[in-house]
């Protein structure tokens, strides 16, 4: 699924590693006590600390298999790999979830967080074994079939008004997947757990100590850095930033893990549904916490191809929290995230 770009204040990726290294493991009395694993799935590393049978990460584990086999873009018997084959297909609870949240985005982001972009990620060479092929005529083409306006969910059934027209929904399922993993953890009796995948981070409860979760929030990868720099001075950066969560998700886009480089220009997998061609905006990295990791997931992808001020305009209408890393090295952080962080 998505490799997500986690910029200068990288807000995630190491959420997992500083939540497990400051907070001790310790036994509980009432039967369970606290676990602390890792793996890998999806191409990228998830981590989780929890209080609960030791079991329980194995049934959370079969969760996102589900998730998998109904949304993922890379899976070719997944519903989502189906449906893009035909004009129409089959939905279950796990797709009409993604689908529903990937509108209510779309409509807040004035179109700009958009899942049925799959065809220009492709035309730019980003996703599984494809090459830049993009040009002005082609671009052009593919933007008539893009648009989740011109798709439904009508009995069970997902429409396209093409064939043409095929979904990614790697800007929303990961996060959606550590919500169904940390919702699987609570439903076969885990109490309190911090669960991330490839960065994207659910809070529940309280750490070990009985406090709120405290996740960093790093600066960007160097390497890219010096890409899109060059000789030009890199922008230096404040100092990092710890936010505290219960009982919600945080998620990170950025465009550094992501990216290609063509005749000394960087450009990043954010694709603008507007123009066809990747955003081009003054965010290196966008964080945004949600009462779901779905939500923060779709909602940190739209601020990346929004630019900073209509995309905190939008943050704080609907009463988001949210921080963006800027280019010019400026942290943008609202009165939400201001809130969330650590003292």
């Amino acid at each position: 699924m998505k490799r997500e770009l986690r910029l200068r204040f990288k807000f995630l990726l190491l959420a997992s590693a500083i939540s497990l290294l400051l907070l001790p493991m310790q036994s509980c009395g009432n039967g369970n006590s606290w676990q602390k694993e890792q793996g890998m799935i999806w191409n990228t590393v998830w981590h989780a600390t929890y209080k609960g049978p030791s079991g329980a990460m194995a049934v959370a584990m079969d969760s996102l298999k589900s998730v998998e086999s109904s949304v993922s873009a890379f899976d070719d018997s997944s519903l989502i790999t189906q449906i893009n084959r035909s004009e129409k297909g089959p939905v279950d609870g796990h797709l009409i979830n993604v689908y529903e949240m990937s509108r209510k985005i779309n409509r807040m982001s004035g179109g700009l967080f958009d899942p049925t972009l799959s065809p220009l990620i492709k035309a730019w060479g980003f996703g599984k074994e494809h090459t830049p092929t993009a040009d002005t005529a082609r671009i052009e083409t593919i933007l008539t079939y893009v648009g989740i306006d011109k798709t439904r969910i009508e009995n069970d059934t997902l429409y396209k008004s093409s064939p043409e027209m095929a979904f990614n929904f790697s800007a929303i399922a990961k996060g959606y997947g550590v919500d169904v993993a940390a919702q699987t953890l609570i439903d076969v009796g885990c109490s309190d757990l911090m669960m991330e995948i490839g960065g994207e981070v659910v809070c529940r409860g309280f750490n070990p100590d009985g406090k709120k979760w405290r996740i960093l929030i790093e600066t960007p990868d160097e390497e890219y850095l010096k890409e899109v720099f060059k000789n030009d001075k890199k922008p230096s950066f404040s100092e990092r930033l710890i936010v505290e969560l219960s009982d919600e998700g945080l998620a990170t886009s950025g465009n550094y893990r992501n990216y290609h480089s063509d005749s000394g220009q960087t450009f990043g997998h954010t694709i603008s549904p507007i123009t066809g061609r990747p955003a081009q905006t003054d965010i290196l990295s966008a964080s945004v916490i949600a009462s779901t990791c779905m939500e923060a997931d779709a909602l940190a992808t739209a601020c990346m191809a929004m630019g900073s001020a209509d995309a905190m305009q939008m943050l704080d209408e609907a009463g988001y929290a949210g921080a963006f890393i800027l280019y010019s090295g400026e942290v943008m952080i609202n009165r939400k995230m201001k809130e969330h962080l650590a003292q």
